[in-house]
């Protein structure tokens, strides 16, 4: 997070080594114990700049006890390239906490979010799938994860990868609120705008709760090493995917620069929707608005 310091003067006018006094110029020394005295003077005023300048961007117009709650802390995760053992036949062992590591990395999204969300929908279980049908670690759809370029929606990389995109698309469309976009993922974002925040279905409401209440206790991602296979979701997984400064979300900021599915990525994706003679084939763009219109749920 940029931070912009008011420049502090290095030395006043008396310590100066050439001080102007009534128009005519005169020339003093000053002595170096005094140069050190001044340059931690100075180093202290600029920190305090700095720490000032931060709670000042830390403020929002919610109370701060809702910012607490709902404003990702902008806690993302920094690898410094492979978090395993890249294999010959282009798997990579690695274990599922280096996982998410490397997708808040790589969508900017806070850490916390991301293993919070995986808590609530399936315990970090690879091969959990829901009555409606939803796969994996993130409860993606079918559907869903076809839009988002998951090949193996039961591989922990590309599913824990997929999902932290869609939840960075979320969190861009609602300014890094996380109760928002924990809305969003869901029930569809189309429902959080219809009613202008969480909708008032007893599921997500209490859906949203838990997320909040995972991250202020924190959550404990378990230690299970998996083979995954990434794909282009990953990136390079034997390089960092740090994001520029400023890219990620922070407490404060107006938005994320990170990776997230625009509008046209979702509709150069083509998905099938039902069965047999009942099934339409749709953009996953059209997919997604049918999906918010409240026709099917999300799992």
């Amino acid at each position: 997070m940029a931070l912009t310091v008011n420049d502090i003067s290095a030395v006043d006018g008396q310590n100066s080594i050439y001080a102007n006094r009534a128009g005519s110029r005169k020339t003093t020394i000053t002595p170096f114990s005094e140069v050190l005295k001044q340059q931690e003077k100075n180093l202290n005023a600029s920190e305090a700049a700095k720490t000032a300048g931060v709670k000042e961007n830390i403020s929002t117009e919610k109370t701060s006890s809702q910012k607490a709650e709902n404003i990702s802390t902008g806690n993302i995760a920094e690898t410094k390239g492979t978090t395993g053992t890249k294999n010959s036949d282009g798997t990579l062992t690695t274990t599922l906490a280096d996982i998410f590591r490397r997708a808040s990395e790589k969508y900017g999204v806070s850490y916390d979010f991301l293993t919070a969300v995986a808590k609530a929908e399936s315990d970090f279980n690879p091969n959990c799938v829901s009555s409606a049908g939803a796969k994996g670690i993130m409860q993606i759809m079918p559907t869903e994860a076809k839009g988002l370029g998951i090949q193996d929606v039961f591989d922990a990389e590309q599913n824990i990868m997929g999902s932290a995109k869609l939840l960075a698309a979320h969190l861009k469309k609602f300014n890094g609120d996380t109760t928002l976009a924990a809305a969003a993922y869901n029930a569809g974002s189309g429902r959080v705008k219809q009613y202008g925040g969480v909708p008032p279905f007893k599921e997500t409401q209490n859906y949203v709760k838990k997320i909040a209440a995972y991250m202020k206790e924190g959550v404990t991602v378990p230690d299970k090493t998996v083979t995954v296979s990434p794909n282009k979701l990953s990136g390079d997984v034997t390089k960092s995917q740090k994001k520029a400064a400023g890219t990620s979300y922070q407490s404060g900021t107006d938005g994320l620069n990170a990776v997230a599915a625009t509008e046209d990525e979702l509709n150069q994706s083509m998905v099938v929707v039902g069965s047999g003679d009942s099934a339409v084939k749709m953009t996953y763009g059209a997919y997604q608005r049918y999906l918010e219109l409240g026709s099917l749920g999300v799992g």
